[in-house]
């Protein structure tokens, strides 16, 4: 149990208070405009920064949102991650020691044990703080891409993702690839008479499989994994035309690991890049257990406002599926964990 709770705040019935609010990307304006009042109550100045993109149906907007104690004092210590989760809403429910639902590890429950810290910190004495909602970090952080508009600059920045508590050394790289294999259409009986886009494709996916892509040992193996394939009219046709779409998890620059691919594809196969982001390093304070991770976050873009650091509770092992959890006793610790890495942090002047 933790050693620094908030006598006004519990953090297990925080985090079921914002699970149980849903906020699939693109539908997060509702919990923007219940944290903003809650905030507001709790005597933070909060402001808004609209995101396009949202579901119009709803009533509140989709934005990300900032609470500053002070808004006279520079900003030294941020808090953030994300408001939004992935599909389906799942409301919240305990089971002894457990805590199930949406975004109880990926990323509510983050939310609320930083929240709470932050009210600790306060409650010392300590100015200069912020705590960052973001949008979107499931599909395109947008919200992160644009959270150096609202705020410019800190010199730290908390990003919160499920990592079990310790610090994230590196991050694989994204990268996103639409292949598209062109071929001949004719009759399936006289297959000289055409050229099929869907044997061009298995085949060229079939060598980027069996193949070991380049990584770097600080990042870990570069992995594949073959989202989608369509491909053809019908049975009895050579296909015309087929596509694939890969998510790829760099353990290696883009360009490097892209070249390979292309050259294990070969002729008559486009490649088409629609999302990508280089394998980073992540700065980690002396003295923590470090790791690094293989999921994307909004570190990338986080980076621009100030020094960045990646670390929370919970599991990724649990993060997206329909049983998602934490434990209650984790996010007690994430408070004191917290609360320590900002004490620590504010003692600096930057990352020695």
């Amino acid at each position: 149990m933790s050693q620094t709770q908030h006598p006004a705040l519990d953090v297990v019935a925080l985090c079921k208070e914002l699970v149980a609010i849903e906020s699939v990307t693109l539908r997060e304006g509702p919990m923007v405009q219940h944290l903003v009042e809650r905030l507001q109550d709790r005597g933070f100045k909060v402001l808004t920064q609209p995101i396009e993109g949202g579901d119009s149906s709803l009533s509140a907007p989709r934005a990300n949102l900032l609470a500053v104690d002070d808004d006279l004092a520079p900003i030294r210590l941020v808090f953030t991650t994300h408001l939004d989760t992935v599909p389906p809403f799942i409301p919240p429910r305990e089971e002894g020691e457990l805590l199930y639902g949406r975004g109880t590890c990926d990323a509510k429950g983050i939310f609320a044990a930083q929240w709470i810290a932050l009210e600790i910190l306060r409650s010392r004495g300590h100015k200069g703080l912020a705590l960052l909602g973001v949008v979107g970090e499931e599909t395109d952080s947008v919200g992160a891409k644009k959270a150096h508009e609202i705020l410019p600059h800190a010199d730290f920045v908390v990003d919160g993702e499920p990592t079990g508590l310790v610090m994230t050394s590196a991050a694989k790289g994204i990268l996103g690839l639409r292949l598209v294999a062109d071929g001949v259409a004719g009759h399936s009986a006289y297959p000289d008479r055409g050229r099929s886009a869907t044997h061009a494709l298995i085949h060229g996916l079939h060598r980027v499989l069996s193949a070991e892509l380049p990584w770097e040992p600080e990042f870990g193996r570069t992995t594949v994994n073959v989202g989608t394939i369509e491909g053809g009219v019908a049975p009895n046709v050579i296909a015309p035309l087929a596509t694939a779409d890969l998510m790829i998890r760099l353990g290696a620059p883009i360009e490097v690991v892209k070249s390979e691919i292309v050259r294990l594809l070969g002729p008559g196969i486009a490649v088409e890049v629609p999302t990508a982001s280089e394998p980073l390093k992540i700065f980690t304070p002396e003295g923590y257990p470090k790791a690094p991770v293989s999921f994307g976050s909004d570190v990338p873009y986080l980076s621009r406002i100030g020094t960045t650091l990646l670390v929370g509770p919970g599991s990724i092992h649990d993060a997206h599926t329909m049983a998602e959890k934490i434990g209650k006793d984790e996010l007690y610790g994430a408070v004191d964990f917290y609360v320590a890495l900002g004490e620590r942090l504010l003692a600096t002047k930057g990352p020695a």
